[in-house]
């Protein structure tokens, strides 16, 4: 008797077979189960294991990315590198806190220059920071202060030939060693008729009568207080005064601010909540007949 030879498949019934349902006969590509009747479909071995190991190895190259993206340190650079090519590029400086604005009390931004000296030239660079990120820095207590050393990452804001560093998160500021504590500035209480140029710059607190005042809408007021001359200049930004009432001449006000030098005049300069309030009001008819 002779034996039936039993005849391989042919690459064509091979492929409609591993694709196609062999219960309704429908297109079901890499399915093991069809979607229209739900029958189990007959696969190769090899595409089966392939598919398990291209899971696998996915799974293994996402951790290995994490793992690389956590531990991968931003690269170092020196100011002096930074030029127009580095511009939006994601870098890290490390240099020390020359000058600290602290976070605006109106804009609500931060704003610190940090330094680096070399042999030949002292390079240095503004580091900025807006909206919740400042406001994540300030409640962390990570506002730099002048002297301190630190380790910040950012974005580089190249502009009329000089770079700045947009941080944009609160993480990206590390100190390396922090400045020692600033001994407490001793505020002076002086008369306004006392004021001289010698104290320029000094912290000092002032109460004056309001000979006069000027406004400048949506920036501040200037009012100027009885120094037995032409009247001593007291300027309050608006976001500083928490009484936004009239002030009018003959008015006691205390004032505690920075003297600064404008046009060639001293003036003082309030800075903080606070820092101004009106000690007494004169009264309406008091200030008709005043005038």
């Amino acid at each position: 008797m002779e034996q039936e030879k039993t005849l391989s498949p042919s690459p064509e019934e091979r492929y409609k077979k591993e694709t196609h349902c062999q219960s309704c006969g429908r297109f079901v590509g890499i399915y093991t189960r069809c979607p229209y009747c739900l029958a189990l479909t007959e696969k190769r071995i090899s595409i089966r294991i392939f598919k398990t190991i291209a899971v696998l190895t996915s799974t293994v190259g996402l951790i290995m990315l994490l793992f690389y993206a956590r531990t991968v340190k931003t690269p170092e650079v020196k100011i002096a590198e930074l030029g127009p090519l580095s511009n939006f590029a994601h870098v890290r400086v490390v240099g020390e806190v020359e000058t600290s604005y602290g976070v605006h009390p109106k804009w609500g931004s931060l704003g610190f220059v940090i330094k680096q000296t070399s042999d030949t030239a002292e390079d240095t660079i503004r580091i900025s920071a807006y909206s919740k990120v400042a406001k994540e820095i300030e409640t962390r207590n990570l506002v730099p202060k002048k002297g301190d050393m630190v380790s910040v990452e950012g974005q580089v804001r190249f502009q009329k030939d000089s770079p700045s560093l947009l941080i944009n998160a609160h993480e990206h500021i590390a100190f390396i060693k922090r400045a020692p504590a600033a001994v407490e500035v001793q505020v002076k209480t002086v008369e306004p008729s006392q004021i001289n140029l010698e104290m320029t710059d000094q912290i000092v607190n002032m109460t004056g009568s309001v000979i006069s005042t000027k406004v400048f809408d949506g920036k501040g007021i200037i009012v100027n207080i009885d120094d037995g001359k032409s009247g001593f200049p007291v300027w309050v930004p608006d976001f500083i005064r928490e009484d936004k009432s009239v002030i009018n001449p003959g008015d006691l006000i205390e004032a505690t601010g920075k003297l600064k030098l404008f046009k060639g005049k001293l003036e003082l300069e309030v800075n903080k909540k606070g820092a101004f309030k009106v000690v007494s009001k004169v009264s309406v008819g008091d200030s008709t007949e005043a005038e």
